[in-house]
């Protein structure tokens, strides 16, 4: 699967894991979910900052790392529990969660505090209906991104 390669190449470089989301509103929930299962299993560079990402700017400046991975789910037209990995260059052209602030403002931002890369994991989302829980093919992608980051971080220690 490329998509491990290219997040493998990441998880090297020591990340700030952050997840974005709601949920309440189905699949837009998987980052969240993500980041609770990351912590829950000792992952401790992991932030999640809900639908309100810009409430998080210094505590997001202030985290140890080389690179930032964001954890959301980004409408490409894949197949629901597709995962696709976008830089920031390309992330500006799909639709990102549910939130309603720019992530290119915040990561722009960002960069003024910290220059580092930034990278968005992008899961295709089936269901983003209010009330309803992760879709089946996003909580398979889920369980699978968990499984991988936790086998490597702790590989990593």
């Amino acid at each position: 699967m490329y998509i491990l390669k290219q997040l493998n190449e990441i998880l090297l470089k020591t990340p700030v894991i952050i997840g974005i989301g709601n949920e309440m509103r189905g699949d837009d929930g998987a980052g969240i979910e993500i980041i609770k299962r990351l912590q829950k299993n000792g992952i401790s560079n992991t932030l999640a900052v809900y639908s309100t990402p810009e409430n998080y700017l210094h505590k997001i400046a202030i985290m140890p790392g080389n690179v930032r991975l964001w954890i959301d789910i980004i409408n490409w037209n894949g197949e629901p529990g597709e995962t696709k990995i976008f830089d920031t260059d390309t992330i500006s052209h799909y639709a990102i969660s549910t939130h309603n602030f720019s992530l290119v403002v915040i990561i722009n931002f960002l960069k003024e505090i910290k220059n580092v890369k930034d990278y968005f994991l992008g899961i295709q989302p089936q269901n983003l209906t209010l009330g309803d829980p992760i879709s089946r093919p996003v909580s398979k992608t889920v369980d699978i991104l968990v499984e991988y980051i936790i086998t490597h971080m702790k590989n990593e220690k």
